[in-house]
């Protein structure tokens, strides 16, 4: 994450802490639902193509959920390993984390509620650096989860769809809805997650935090109808772009804001590249400081590549939508960056 690691071992006492409101708690409930729902649906449908003898789709969707399951266990127990943070026993964090990823954030969030009601000043401050630990642990995992398993699943199901015979059913139309909503849902509580645990700066609002919700999925919608109506058409030819795109925006992360995660450069390279899968959808800063010329900059160069490949390739009524929904979504960021954003700093 953003953050060092020093922040997170600083003593948090009562005249810091963001008091964490009743909606934000039915919030992060939600999200462990979502997350185990989703969970449901993506292995139910891998079930209906092998039962309708679609094997190759079956293994194509068996093979986009269990890479990513891989991949975020792995990044996360390293996390858990370098914060030193966990008690609970390394294998069934994972196995939880994987089932329900908010749900230990959740548990702290209803003990220091609960420590709150009673008057007990301790216990509240206990709970509340333990969540803060468990939101940063489970803050960048939230991108994998966006990005290497609901974001290729969105674009893989909606490939099968238009490559195929299938016919759009209310389950796959229910499929399709909550991997929109959770993408959406995962970055904007990983920009919030680090807000949280910056114990200088202003939580986010929970207007705020409906236009960021709003902007986010407008713009990941609208990228990932671009990419995933391409791949029906061009599918190595739309692979090879997404990786130069990849690696293009991964080096001038490296370049420019040079984070230093790792030791070594070649580990610190690996983990712009992250972000350069990150910035195929949507643009969110490494470290921080300012960001507007680098979200003016990223948003033209995405709104330059959807209009072109929709002039040259997609559909009329299909471009309009790509385009109309892109366009709502930098308007959407704008309106949220005027009016919505909190103060950079607390007094």
């Amino acid at each position: 994450m953003k953050i060092t690691s020093t922040r997170m071992e600083e003593e948090v006492d009562a005249s810091v802490m963001v008091p964490i409101s009743p909606l934000s708690i039915v919030l992060t409930g939600v999200s462990v639902v979502l997350r185990f729902i989703s969970i449901i649906i993506n292995w139910s449908l891998a079930y209906d193509y092998w039962l309708e003898g679609s094997y190759s789709y079956t293994a194509w969707t068996i093979g986009s959920i269990l890479l990513p399951m891989v991949i975020t266990s792995a990044v996360y127990t390293n996390v858990l390993s370098a914060s030193n943070s966990d008690q609970r026993g390394m294998y069934s964090t994972v196995v939880l984390s994987y089932l329900f990823r908010d749900g230990y954030a959740l548990h702290y969030a209803l003990e220091y509620s609960k420590a709150q009601t009673q008057g007990h000043k301790e216990l509240e401050i206990k709970y509340y650096q333990q969540m803060l630990r468990e939101e940063c642990d489970v803050g960048f995992i939230r991108l994998f989860d966006s990005f290497l398993e609901s974001a290729p699943q969105k674009i893989l199901q909606l490939v099968i769809l238009m490559r195929s015979s299938k016919k759009l059913t209310y389950y796959r139309l229910l499929a399709f809805l909550i991997y929109f909503v959770s993408i959406a849902w995962c970055i904007q509580a990983y920009n919030r997650s680090n807000r949280l645990v910056q114990l200088d700066k202003y939580d986010i609002a929970a207007k705020g935090r409906f236009v960021q919700f709003l902007f986010l999925l407008c713009l990941t919608v609208s990228r990932t109808l671009c990419i995933a109506y391409m791949a029906s058409l061009f599918p190595l030819e739309t692979l090879g772009v997404c990786i130069l795109h990849v690696c293009f925006c991964g080096t001038v992360v490296f370049v420019l804001d040079s984070p230093a995660i790792a030791k070594s450069r070649m580990l610190n390279y690996i983990y712009c590249l992250t972000f350069g899968v990150v910035y195929i959808f949507i643009f969110t800063p490494v470290k921080d400081g300012p960001t507007k010329y680098k979200y003016t900059s990223y948003l033209t160069f995405c709104l330059l590549q959807n209009i072109i490949v929709c002039v040259l390739y997609i559909a009329l009524y299909f471009s309009i939508a790509i385009i109309a929904l892109y366009v709502c979504g930098i308007l959407l960021t704008i309106y949220y960056y005027l009016y919505c954003h909190p103060s950079i700093l607390c007094p």
